[in-house]
């Protein structure tokens, strides 16, 4: 069985306000000295406790009803309880999270991506939230790893290694998405993939330490590319997060006139703010009211989306289809849209994400205007959605060529 949030790689569970870092409600508690409260110390009873109070201290009971958190609480206690490694009890816990319904609320320990990255976006300016890894995002599933997607730019981006590759070891070691790269910086490291159930591969690459949010980011602006598809130019981006500064929209503009179309990528990584998207997209400062005169891109666009589309990205890709402002491709998108009400350390080894307020969207999945399955596990790197993309953008372009015949098919492209 799947862990429900168990880390950040995992697609469907991607975390991350819809509202904009340092908004007010918001609560930012950071690490202090370490006191050697980790897990191995102090136990599930001791951890657990400090769960349960600082969920009690949040707006999580009245977002669940208070009666209804109590019994589930008493009805998972004993199970959490009883567990005797920390990865055993963020499992519990989290099982105890998945049966309140609310998203945007989850435990991880250090050794899972969610903490490192969490605490890159939060607590960046008093800690040291760098940690060993080689751009991997990596998906559980029953029990086994699969590459989900690789960073643009990072150590894995410029090896062999490919989406549905089933991640088996790193020198030796079962492989895991924190511990594997520890102590292992500028020294190649050797990962076992299983591409297909009878092929196997060894592949080196050199583990960084940096911080993941960080990582994310730049992964976004280094894949803005252009590619090429039945004669026709795409822009293509994949948004793996919506947080930043939004250098990445003014880089897409700058290929605007060189190219027929977009192609966004929206179907894996983390949530941000909705703002900056929806000027880019729609011409709207508000998704839901207030319109500008044109949006800042005004060529056929498409959106890849999944069941890793969550949070602001569901906010933009809801009203791109409520404004027919472009197709979306994939699959349905989860309905996680609730802000973040905190992120608090939890001894020295843990963190809790807490939920905010549950917004207009949340349990609300936007459904594609064309559906396409994937599953990545040993696809070899198929991707039957971005193909699909690829050919409805080229018939949009083709579409808008045909409307601006007068104009001829390279003033259209200076034009818009």
């Amino acid at each position: 069985m799947e862990r429900q949030l168990k880390h950040l790689c995992v697609v469907s569970l991607v975390v991350l306000s819809v509202l904009p870092v340092g908004a007010a409600g918001i609560e930012y508690h950071r690490p202090v000295t370490p006191r050697a409260d980790r897990f191995e110390y102090v136990g599930p009873k001791v951890r657990l406790a400090k769960v349960v109070r600082l969920v009690e201290q949040s707006n999580a009971p009245d977002l669940i009803g208070r009666g209804r958190w109590r019994s589930l609480l008493a009805e998972h206690r004993d199970a959490i309880e009883q567990t005797s490694t920390h990865d055993e009890f963020g499992h519990a816990v989290n099982d105890l999270i998945k049966a309140t319904g609310v998203s945007h609320f989850g435990y991880w320990g250090d050794h899972e991506w969610a903490y490192w990255f969490l605490g890159g976006t939060f607590w960046s300016d008093t800690t040291d939230v760098r940690v060993e890894h080689a751009g991997l995002y990596a998906q559980e599933i029953d029990g086994r790893w699969f590459v989900r997607g690789i960073f643009e730019g990072s150590p894995a981006d410029s090896t062999m290694i490919g989406v549905g590759d089933e991640l088996l070891s790193v020198n030796g070691q079962p492989y895991s998405p924190i511990t594997s790269f520890q102590g292992m910086v500028g020294q190649p490291v050797r990962v076992r993939l299983r591409r297909t159930p009878g092929l196997f591969y060894n592949v080196l690459v050199t583990p960084i330490r940096d911080s993941i949010f960080k990582t994310v980011q730049q992964a976004t602006r280094d894949s803005i590319s252009v590619i090429e598809h039945d004669g026709y130019d795409m822009a293509y981006m994949h948004a793996w997060t919506l947080l930043g500064r939004g250098k990445e929209y003014g880089e897409l503009l700058e290929l605007q006139d060189g190219v027929d179309g977009l192609l966004l990528d929206y179907r894996d990584g983390f949530g941000g703010t909705w703002q900056a998207a929806a000027r880019f997209l729609l011409g709207r400062r508000s998704v839901s009211t207030e319109r500008r005169k044109n949006p800042d891109w005004n060529k056929p666009v498409v959106i890849l989306t999944a069941d890793g589309t969550r949070s602001a990205k569901e906010i933009v890709v809801d009203a791109v289809k409520r404004y027919g402002r472009g197709p979306l491709i994939g699959q349905p998108t989860p309905g996680a849209v609730t802000s973040v009400g905190g992120v608090r350390p939890v001894g020295d080894d843990g963190l809790i994400l807490l939920p905010g307020q549950i917004l207009e969207l949340e349990g609300k999945p936007t459904d594609p205007d064309y559906l396409v399955e994937r599953d990545i596990r040993y696809c070899a790197g198929d991707d039957p959605q971005l193909r699909a993309a690829k050919r409805i953008l080229a018939g949009l372009i083709r579409e808008a060529y045909a409307g601006n015949t007068s104009a001829g098919a390279a003033q259209y492209r200076k034009a818009g």
